[in-house]
């Protein structure tokens, strides 16, 4: 639509430039004089006149070009938490920015390179540690963070708002929604009232807890005995359960197992976090020391 708009508006102006000219030539022209060569200016004029839609054509084709790209690198999972400046001239898009690995760098190039009309990529993309616009490693999306950080807003206002919380010193994390409760309250039924508010906050999803009572201490090292560490001792079915349960973890085909009388954690994630996530999931759920032998493999494709 603004392409042919533009096109118009060059015709317009060729054709009172003509006339503009033929008018000039018509009154200054002396008798006898010769004609001026009216069909040869035109013709410039006609060619002038393509010559600019041809490059603005070409303008508006590179335009659309740099926002396919733009679109679909924030439409991948491993590139939309990085910064990457897309430009395009003639069909040839030219990648910058900085990326945390050469997995990433060669997936830009590639995502790039699918697009519709892209004749060539230029990739001038550097390879840096935490180049990505959310913490890195957190394997969260800037909507995430952005999500999460409303809500750990919310979980803090609400407990400061609640009167049977005062002396309470309770700390708020927030990953994808799943909240942990930290810190120390005086008594249990300031934990039981902690883990009751922040459950009952809006877009909360689990709640964790790693609360501990003042002057109590269990075998998590500190903190209120869990409901499956009061339901018996270390168990790895509900160590098991705890991270299935997980919405965050469900589908990654983690498990726990009972390796010579220890609980071992295995499996992969895609970031470090998830992997501190996986762990703290399956201590709570175990109600003892789980150890994560979890690795951690970035997704390359």
């Amino acid at each position: 639509m603004l392409g042919r708009l533009l096109a118009v508006i060059v015709l317009v102006v060729v054709v009172l430039a003509v006339f503009a000219y033929l008018r000039r030539d018509q009154l200054t022209t002396p008798a006898g004089a010769a004609a001026p060569d009216v069909r040869g200016e035109a013709r410039d004029l006609g060619a002038q006149a393509r010559h600019t839609l041809r490059e603005v054509g070409s303008e508006l084709k590179d335009a659309k070009v740099t926002a396919s790209v733009k679109t679909a690198l924030g439409l991948n999972r491993i590139l939309r938490g990085f910064s990457i400046h897309v430009s395009t001239e003639n069909s040839v898009v030219t990648l910058r920015g900085h990326v945390d690995s050469e997995d990433a760098r060669s997936r830009a190039e590639a995502v790039a390179t699918e697009v519709p009309d892209v004749r060539k990529v230029v990739n001038e993309l550097q390879v840096s540690a935490g180049a990505a616009n959310s913490a890195p490693g957190s394997g969260r999306t800037l909507g995430e963070t952005a999500d999460d950080q409303v809500i750990e807003m919310k979980v803090k206002l609400a407990l400061s708002l609640n009167r049977e919380l005062n002396g309470s010193d309770v700390t708020v994390q927030v990953y994808r929604k799943d909240v942990t409760l930290g810190g120390e309250v005086t008594s249990p039924a300031q934990h039981d009232r902690a883990l009751q508010v922040a459950r009952e906050t809006p877009s909360v999803g689990n709640v964790i807890d790693r609360m501990h009572v003042r002057g109590v201490a269990d075998a998590k090292g500190g903190g209120t005995p869990s409901a499956s560490a009061a339901n018996g001792p270390c168990s790895a079915a509900a160590a098991q359960g705890a991270v299935d349960a997980n919405r965050n973890l469900s589908g990654l085909g983690l498990h726990v197992k009972d390796e010579s009388g220890r609980l071992v954690l295995r499996g992969s994630v895609r970031t470090p976090t998830e992997k501190d996530l996986a762990g703290l999931v399956a201590r709570e759920g175990a109600g003892c020391p789980v150890d994560n032998a979890v690795e951690v493999r970035p997704q390359t494709t």
